[in-house]
Parts: C-alpha cells; sequence; structure tokens
C-alpha cells in the first residue's frame, strides 16, 4: 500500500503526469515500430544480416550521438528539446512509412532509421533532467518507478501491436501509426511548463567541449562509474539473452519460433510486477546491497538456464530477471539523480544510456560468438559468470554510499525546514517548497564575504539560516539582515542587476536558493510572488557586466 501511496504522490504533480503520459506513448511506438521494422527487413531480404543491420542502425546512434543529445538536453529549456525531438521523429516516421511504400531499397529504409534514432537521443536525457525539477528529490524514486513501469508495459503492448498491424495491414501504416504515437508525445510534452535554464548551464563553448565536461563529471563524481558499470552489465546480460534465449526456447523447451516471445513476455511481466517495489527500495537506507543484489539477481539468471530445461522454472526466473533489471535501473538513476550536479544531469543521464546501449549491443554479439563457437550452455556460464563478478566488483566503487545517502537525506531535510520556517512561504504547496529544497545549498561564510555585488546580474535568492549580513548600496550601508530573513530577489523578479551589495558581518551560514528554479516555482504558487515583494527587499533596499570576482552568487563560484 506504501507503494501505491507514494505512486499516488506523483501522480498528483499535473505536469508529473503529463511527462510520463508522454514518455508511455513513445514508448509503445518505439517497440511497435521495432516489431514492425524487423519484421519488414526480413520479409524483404530473407537475411538475418540485413535484420542485423536494422537493428544497429536503430541502437548505434543512441551510443555515437547519446552525449551529444544530452549536451543539448543540458543546455535548452527541456521542454523544447522534448517537443523538437518528437516532431521530427514524427516528420521521419511518415517518410519511412512513403519509402516503404514506394519500395525503396532496404538500404535507404535503414538510413532513415538511423535518423529517426538520432533525432530521438535527447529525449531520455531531457526526460530524466527533468524529471528532479517536476517532482522533488523525495518522490523521486517512485516517479523513476512509473516511469520504467510504462517502457515495461510497452515491450508487451508494443510489439504486439507491431505484428499485428504489420498481419493485418502493412509495414507503412505500422510507421504511420508510431508516427501518430510521436504526435501525441509533442502534444503532451508541449503541455508541460516553462522550466527555465540555469545560467551555469548555458554559460560554456560548443558541443564537444560540453560533452567532455559531462564525461569528466561523471569521472570525478563518487559513486558514478561503478553505478554506470552495475547497470552496463544488467544490459549486457539482457542484450545476450535476446539471442540466448531464442535458441534456448527452441531447443531446451521446445517452444519453437514463438518461444522467445513467450520468454520476453515473462520479463516485461517481472519488469512491471517489479513497480510494487522499486520506489520504496528507490530511497532505501541500503542503497548499495539493493543496487548490487538487484544487478545480481538479473544476471545469475544465465546459471539457471544453463542447469534447467523446465517451462514453468524458466519463466519464473526470466519474471525475477526481468524485475532485477528494472529494479537495478531505478535506483542506479535516481542515485544518480541525486549526487549529480543539476546542470550536468543531461549529460550524465546520456552517459548512461549510452553505455548502456552499447553493453546490450556488445552482449547480443558476444553471445552470438560463444553460441556458435562453444554451445549454448556454455555462452550462459561464461557470460553469466563475468556478469556476477563486476556487479560484485562494484561493491568497492559503492562503500559510502549509504552513509552519503544519509546525509544527503538529512540536508535536504534541514534545508526544507528552513525554508519552511519562512515568513514568506507560509501557505505555500509542500511541493514548491521541496523544489525549492532540492535547488538549494548551504553555504557557510566567514566575515567579510561579498554575496552579492551592486550592478553584478543576479543568479540566486538568499536566506540567512544563521549569522547577520549588511545590505550596503553606493558605500552606504542601508539595512541588515538577520537568521530567518532573505534577499536577492529583486533581481531576479525584475531580471535586473543587483541593486546593492551584501556582505556578511560575521561568521554567517546563508542558504542559496539557485534562481531559475525560484522562477518556476514562482508560477506555481503566485502566493509566495506576493510575499517577496512585501519584504524589505522586494520594496528596494536589496534586490545581470560579469566579473571574475569568486562571489557566492555566481555560479561560477559554487559546487551546484
Amino acid at each position: 500500500m506504501r507503494a501505491f501511496a507514494a505512486y499516488r504522490g506523483v501522480l498528483a504533480i499535473r505536469e508529473a503526469r503529463v511527462l510520463i503520459g508522454a514518455s508511455a506513448a513513445s514508448q509503445v511506438g518505439d517497440w511497435l515500430y521495432n516489431a514492425a521494422l524487423l519484421g519488414y527487413v526480413f520479409g524483404a531480404t530473407h537475411s538475418a544480416t540485413w535484420v542485423g543491420a536494422a537493428t544497429i542502425a536503430r541502437l548505434l546512434p543512441y551510443v555515437l550521438l547519446g552525449p551529444i543529445g544530452g549536451a543539448i538536453a543540458d543546455r535548452y529549456p527541456r521542454r523544447a528539446v522534448l517537443v523538437v525531438g518528437s516532431m521530427l521523429r514524427l516528420g521521419l516516421m511518415l517518410v519511412l512509412a512513403a519509402a516503404v511504400a514506394g519500395d525503396v531499397p532496404v538500404a535507404l529504409v535503414i538510413g532513415v532509421v538511423a535518423l529517426a534514432s538520432a533525432a530521438g537521443s535527447a529525449e531520455r536525457p531531457a526526460a530524466l533532467s527533468l524529471l528532479p525539477r517536476l517532482v522533488g528529490e523525495s518522490r523521486l524514486g517512485p516517479a523513476n518507478a512509473l516511469l520504467h513501469t510504462v517502457q515495461d508495459l510497452a515491450v508487451v503492448v508494443g510489439p504486439a501491436i507491431g505484428a499485428l498491424l504489420l498481419t493485418v495491414t502493412s509495414a507503412a501504416a505500422a510507421f504511420v501509426a508510431n508516427a501518430a504515437t510521436f504526435a501525441v508525445s509533442a502534444l503532451l510534452f508541449a503541455m508541460l511548463g516553462r522550466h527555465r535554464v540555469p545560467v551555469s548551464a548555458t554559460a560554456g563553448s560548443g558541443v564537444a567541449s560540453r560533452v567532455l565536461e559531462g564525461v569528466r563529471t561523471a569521472r570525478v563524481t563518487p559513486f558514478v562509474i561503478p553505478l554506470f558499470a552495475l547497470v552496463a552489465m544488467v544490459e549486457l546480460t539482457y542484450g545476450a539473452q535476446t539471442v540466448q534465449l531464442v535458441v534456448y526456447a527452441d531447443r531446451s523447451l521446445g517452444l519453437g519460433d514463438g518461444g522467445y516471445g513467450l520468454l520476453l513476455a515473462a520479463c516485461g511481466a517481472g519488469g512491471v510486477v517489479s513497480a510494487l517495489f522499486n520506489g520504496q527500495l528507490a530511497t532505501s537506507a541500503r542503497l548499495t546491497l539493493v543496487v548490487v543484489g538487484a544487478a545480481v539477481l538479473a544476471c545469475a539468471s544465465q546459471f539457471v538456464y544453463a542447469l534447467s530445461d523446465v517451462l514453468v522454472l524458466a519463466l519464473v526466473v526470466t519474471a525475477v530477471g526481468g524485475a532485477g533489471i528494472v529494479c537495478a535501473e531505478v535506483v542506479a538513476e535516481t542515485v544518480l539523480a541525486r549526487v549529480t550536479p543539476r546542470e550536468t544531469l543531461g549529460r550524465i543521464a546520456a552517459l548512461l544510456d549510452a553505455s548502456s546501449i552499447g553493453a546490450m549491443v556488445a552482449g547480443a554479439v558476444l553471445a552470438s560468438i560463444l553460441v556458435k563457437t562453444t554451445s549454448l550452455d556454455s555462452s550462459f556460464w561464461t557470460l553469466g559468470a563475468g556478469s556476477v563478478l563486476v556487479s560484485l566488483a562494484c561493491i568497492v566503487g559503492l562503500r559510502g554510499l549509504d552513509e552519503a545517502s544519509r546525509l544527503r537525506s538529512e540536508a535536504l531535510a534541514r534545508r526544507l525546514a528552513i525554508i519552511e520556517r519562512l515568513p514568506i512561504t507560509e501557505g505555500t504547496p509542500q511541493l514548491a517548497l521541496e523544489q525549492l529544497a532540492s535547488a538549494s545549498q548551504v553555504c557557510p561564510l566567514p566575515a567579510g564575504v561579498d554575496i552579492v555585488l551592486q550592478g553584478h546580474p543576479a543568479h540566486a535568492y538568499y536566506v540567512v539560516a544563521e549569522g547577520r549580513v549588511v545590505v550596503h548600496r553606493d558605500g552606504e550601508v542601508v539595512a541588515h539582515c538577520e537568521a530567518g530573513e532573505g534577499f536577492g530577489e529583486r533581481g531576479l523578479l525584475d531580471n535586473a542587476p543587483r541593486n546593492a551589495t551584501v556582505t556578511t558581518e560575521r561568521d554567517t551560514t546563508v542558504l542559496r536558493i539557485d534562481g531559475a528554479v525560484l522562477l518556476d516555482v514562482l508560477e506555481q504558487a503566485p502566493m509566495l510572488t506576493t510575499a517577496l515583494n512585501r519584504t524589505l527587499s522586494g520594496r528596494g533596499v536589496v534586490a545581470a557586466p560579469e566579473s571574475d570576482a569568486a562571489l557566492v552568487d555566481d555560479p561560477r563560484g559554487v559546487d551546484a
């Protein structure tokens, strides 16, 4: 029941419902399209090589261009990225339908497939990086679980629709149906609010340097690389089993050509059932045990296939393995969203996707080679042992994750408590308060530090948690702010330079709230805007030429 209550809390947020609904439409279309595409290519060529080429063309752009898509998702408003991506894919699906109806060469069809995947390379990074802004950190686990649940439902529903359309109509009609799902996604994405991009995310040079920045962030941020490795192992296992289970269902289970579809449905069902506990597991106090255990559970299914040819056991193990895959992905993505700086989250999500899909393709290739050169059972043992060992080795890189998660939760609770005690937030919806807390940062400062400088751009709003600051304009003291008072909103509300300088008078701790998030929250909570306008600074006492000064207000000078 706790799981359902958590999901109701997520679905009570309009924009979360919109994002999940749009993702559901897109995922159903993708799986519908995949089934129709492979059926069309095989029917046109009767060649497994061409089928493999179509699969590679569909997946490879996500590996090669995914990091660029992540840079785009971080650089531009995510609603625009999502809408434009859906519209591009809609158009390319219509081109693909026309190409198939015109009986063009299969190579040209595969080229359009690659373009469609390239157009969608920014969608998932944009969605994953937008989700924390929509639901707040406390609801992030259940929200990620819901996203994966709709994806797993799409695994079951999408191929069935694609196969049906291919049987009763044509491949062109299936591609038109996929175009329709992108139209639905674009309309839903357009209903999202306008979420501003932080100044720190728009600064910098070209795409290549931004991608490299994302790689550097992934490399130096604790726990990111081990989490990448864990997800890669479950995806390598999934990719290997797309080859292995086709042979296993036919030879060991005696199910014939349709046996793999039954096992695939069991895998998807396991993923759906895992929604009952994934949201809670993503907020567990034993995150290391949960994410490593889920990965090992998924990878160890290989051993059972090697030892058994009992259908019932195979179905149960496949469902459990599917649950393990989804659980590992949900927990890993939730942790990544918490530990990664917000301005690089799109790039980190894209790198996770690229490494995951690359591992999936590698698993399929390795399984094909091992089945052909050794035996099916040997491939199960070899890949199973390798993936389990790597998953267990990730425990070393995740040491301290549970403690870091606990400290982060406590810090978030402290920041939320500070914001809740502010007079200006009285009557503000809890979700808005949680969004502010998630986008805030505690900054302990010594005496004599300029927090904001007169004439400089406004990047954030500040609350004095402890200590005292002095406000001075043109060298004259005009006010003091004590604990519980805020400053800095005027420049944000008016989109104007700071009209005064604020300096710490003694050792002071301030809560820095990102200006872009504050402005987004003000649109949801107009009573907060009214309260801000009534404050001392709102009446003009305190409120963009850049300077190289290391200001707290400068996003380049703080750790987001």
